[in-house]
C-alpha cells in the first residue's frame, strides 16, 4: 500500500509545483509615492515567513471601494488597453503591499507580461520569466501567504499567485469573474474538504518516505499549506457579514480562492480594461490549457501613488 501512495503522490507531486493562480482621465492624480517627501517613510512591516490568518470584521475591499485621502493606491498601464487604477490595503496585508510597492518602485514590473487569461476566473501577468514564475520578492525568495478575512476575491481583486506551498514572489492576478455568487457557505465548505483531502493526501505520501527523501521538506510544506488553507475556508465562513454576500451576488467573484490566495487590492477604475484582456484570441499555453494570449500583452508601467 505504501508503495503505490509513494508512486501516485510522486506523480502529482510533479504536476502540482506550479504557480495557482494566479484609460481614464483620474488615474494620476494623487501624490507619487515615487518622489521625494518630507514625510518619514513608514515603517517596513515583517516579512510573513509563515502563512498568516487574521480575522477581521473591517469592511475591506466589500461594498463600494473608493479611494479616500490617505489611500494608497496603483495604476497599471497596459499597452494597447488602458489603465487600471488598483485600491492597495497596507493595514490588512502590510507585507504583500509593502513587497508589491517596492518592486513597483524599482521599476521591476515594467515590460513584463500578462500570460495567463481565464475567463470568469482570472487574468495573471507580472512574473519574473513571463510565463507565472521564476521571480523573486523585492528581499529575494519567497514570502508567504497574509490572508486577512476581509479581503476576498470578487470581480476586480489584486491578488498573489503562490505555488502549491503558498511561496508568492512578484507575480500577481486579477479577478474577472462576473458570476453572482449566492451560495458562498457551500462554497466555502467545499474549500475546506478539498484543502483537508489534499492535506491527507499527501500526508500518506510522507509516511511511505523518509526524512532523507529530497522531496520530504516540500510536502510537508504542502501538507502544512493545506492544512492553514483549510483553517482559513473555514474562517472565511464564519466572518460571512451581510456585505460579503451583497458584494458576491452583485459584482461577481471566485469565493473558491479565499483563504489561499492573498488579496491586497482592489480595482477602482478600468474594469473595461480586464474586460478587454480577458476576451483576446486565446492559444495553448503549452500543457492543454487554451490560456495564453496570441497576441503579448504588456505592462508599460506601474506606478505608485498616495491621494491627497
Amino acid at each position: 500500500m505504501k508503495k503505490s501512495v509513494s508512486r501516485l503522490c510522486a506523480a502529482a507531486l510533479a504536476a502540482v509545483l506550479m504557480l495557482a493562480g494566479c484609460s481614464n482621465s483620474n488615474a494620476n492624480s494623487g501624490n507619487s509615492t515615487n518622489t521625494a517627501s518630507d514625510t518619514a517613510a513608514p515603517a517596513k512591516p515583517a516579512r510573513t515567513t509563515s502563512f498568516t490568518l487574521k480575522e477581521s470584521t473591517e469592511a475591506g475591499n466589500s461594498g463600494n471601494v473608493t479611494i479616500q485621502s490617505g489611500d494608497t493606491y496603483a495604476v497599471i498601464s497596459v499597452k494597447d488597453f488602458g489603465d487600471i487604477k488598483i485600491k492597495l490595503y497596507p493595514d490588512l496585508a502590510p507585507y504583500a503591499v509593502y513587497n508589491f510597492t517596492e518592486l513597483v518602485k524599482r521599476g521591476d514590473y515594467n515590460g513584463r507580461n500578462f500570460h495567463r487569461l481565464i475567463e470568469n476566473f482570472m487574468i495573471q501577468g507580472g512574473s519574473g520569466n513571463g510565463i507565472g514564475y521564476g521571480g523573486d520578492s523585492f528581499e529575494g525568495g519567497t514570502f508567504c501567504n497574509e490572508i486577512n478575512t476581509s479581503l476576498r476575491h470578487y470581480y476586480g481583486a489584486f491578488c498573489y499567485a503562490s505555488t502549491s506551498m503558498g511561496d508568492i514572489t512578484d507575480g500577481f492576478y486579477i479577478v474577472n469573474s462576473k458570476k453572482a455568487q449566492n451560495d458562498l457557505d457551500t462554497s466555502y465548505e467545499s474549500s475546506f474538504a478539498n484543502y483537508t483531502y489534499t492535506s491527507q493526501y499527501y500526508k500518506a505520501y510522507l509516511e511511505s518516505i523518509t526524512e532523507q527523501d529530497p522531496n520530504y521538506g516540500i510536502v510537508t510544506s504542502i501538507v502544512n499549506y493545506n492544512n492553514k488553507a483549510a483553517e482559513a475556508a473555514k474562517a472565511m465562513e464564519s466572518s460571512l457579514t451581510d456585505a460579503v454576500k451583497t458584494t458576491y451576488s452583485e459584482k461577481g467573484g471566485v469565493p473558491s480562492l479565499d483563504g489561499a490566495y492573498t488579496v491586497f487590492g482592489q480595482t477602482v477604475e478600468g474594469f473595461d480594461v480586464i474586460d478587454k484582456i480577458t476576451a483576446v484570441e486565446k492559444e495553448d499555453d503549452g500543457k492543454g490549457n487554451i490560456s495564453k494570449p496570441v497576441k503579448e500583452i504588456l505592462i508599460d508601467k506601474i506606478e505608485i501613488f498616495t491621494m491627497p
